[in-house]
């Protein structure tokens, strides 16, 4: 068995088992979730959205260690985008009124968060960052930009009203669900590393690029936990914790980035940014404000025009993709 293939069978098994964990973080995180009797957006930000990052995480971090920062970089862009591809499908599918209709100030400002740190990212890569030790400038601003965003969107829950407090039997009779949330951790912290090897090893194999992978294949797998919370979710009415799942985890990725810098020996990781990473960026900067305009639209009549715009995602998502492909191959 050649290389090629050896490298195809590892992507699809670790792929099974990524998103398997992924799936069973999602409902463990979601079972903790209505134990602790947190709202449902503050709940989808930060237990669920960072339970279904985890391998986002750990494939970034390995792709730093085996020396393809490419892969890494393309895979954070390339998991927002798909990201807010499976929301724009989920509100067409559920309802666009539904889904960003009567959405709280901390809705608005979760979003407004993780478009900003994209920004922030986007902006240390087009200007060059700065070396700091183990980590640099970019990925510090970034961090700090993610721990204060969030501190703002618990702080804009409070003054909604989204925060309540957790029961002690509550936290008694979460035990099995963190023993299953630990397993789960566990099976992607194995089966992660492996995503990311096969990846890049499909990538120098063929010829595709492994920024070109890291948008495509790697972010599709490792977003489908964030895809099959979103359509539960969706499914039960607790639209708070779609957009906070979909959300949280845009901007959890994004925080990936100053996590993985310190992993990076070669310099800053954004300094690592090529021109299908600044396109992917872009892109998915574009499609998470579509999300605020949306649901700005449905509070404010003189927006009320952007509601069709949910309907250019899959067609903008698609077009993105393919640019990034054509900018890999140069």
């Amino acid at each position: 068995m050649d290389s090629l293939a050896v490298a195809i069978v590892v992507f699809l098994a670790s792929a099974v088992i990524v998103v398997l964990a992924g799936i069973s973080l999602a409902r463990f995180g979601d079972e903790l979730a209505e134990k602790t009797g947190w709202g449902a957006l503050w709940v989808g930000t930060i237990l669920v959205s960072i339970a279904t990052s985890l391998p986002e995480l750990i494939t970034n971090i390995t792709a730093v260690l085996i020396n393809s920062p490419g892969l890494a970089l393309g895979n954070v862009y390339g998991a927002d985008m798909i990201n807010i591809f499976t929301i724009s499908l989920v509100a067409i599918l559920f309802g666009v009124r539904n889904l960003f209709d009567d959405q709280t100030w901390n809705t608005q400002v979760l979003v407004l968060v993780a478009v900003a740190i994209g920004v922030i990212a986007t902006i240390v890569g087009a200007t060059g960052d700065i070396q700091l030790g183990p980590t640099s400038a970019g990925g510090l601003i970034i961090a700090a930009a993610y721990i204060g965003g969030m501190k703002l969107v618990y702080d804009a829950g409070k003054s909604d009203g989204d925060a309540e407090v957790e029961s002690e039997g509550d936290r008694g009779s979460a035990r099995s669900a963190w023993l299953g949330f630990g397993g789960a951790s566990l099976a992607i912290l194995v089966a992660a590393p492996l995503l990311a090897w096969s990846a890049d090893g499909i990538a120098e194999a063929t010829g595709l690029g492994a920024s070109f992978m890291g948008v495509l294949a790697v972010s599709i797998v490792t977003t489908l936990p964030e895809a099959s919370v979103t359509i539960a979710a969706a499914r039960r009415g607790s639209y708070g914790l779609v957009i906070g799942n979909i959300y949280g985890s845009c901007a959890f990725n994004l925080f990936v980035i100053p996590i993985a810098d310190v992993f990076h020996t070669e310099g800053p990781l954004l300094g690592e940014m090529g021109s299908e990473h600044f396109v992917a960026a872009g892109s998915a900067i574009l499609l998470m404000s579509i999300g605020f305009l949306m649901i700005r639209s449905y509070q404010d009549r003189l927006l009320r025009w952007f509601r069709g715009t949910v309907y250019a995602v899959p067609v903008v998502y698609p077009a993105a993709l393919f640019l990034v492909f054509a900018l890999s191959q140069e």
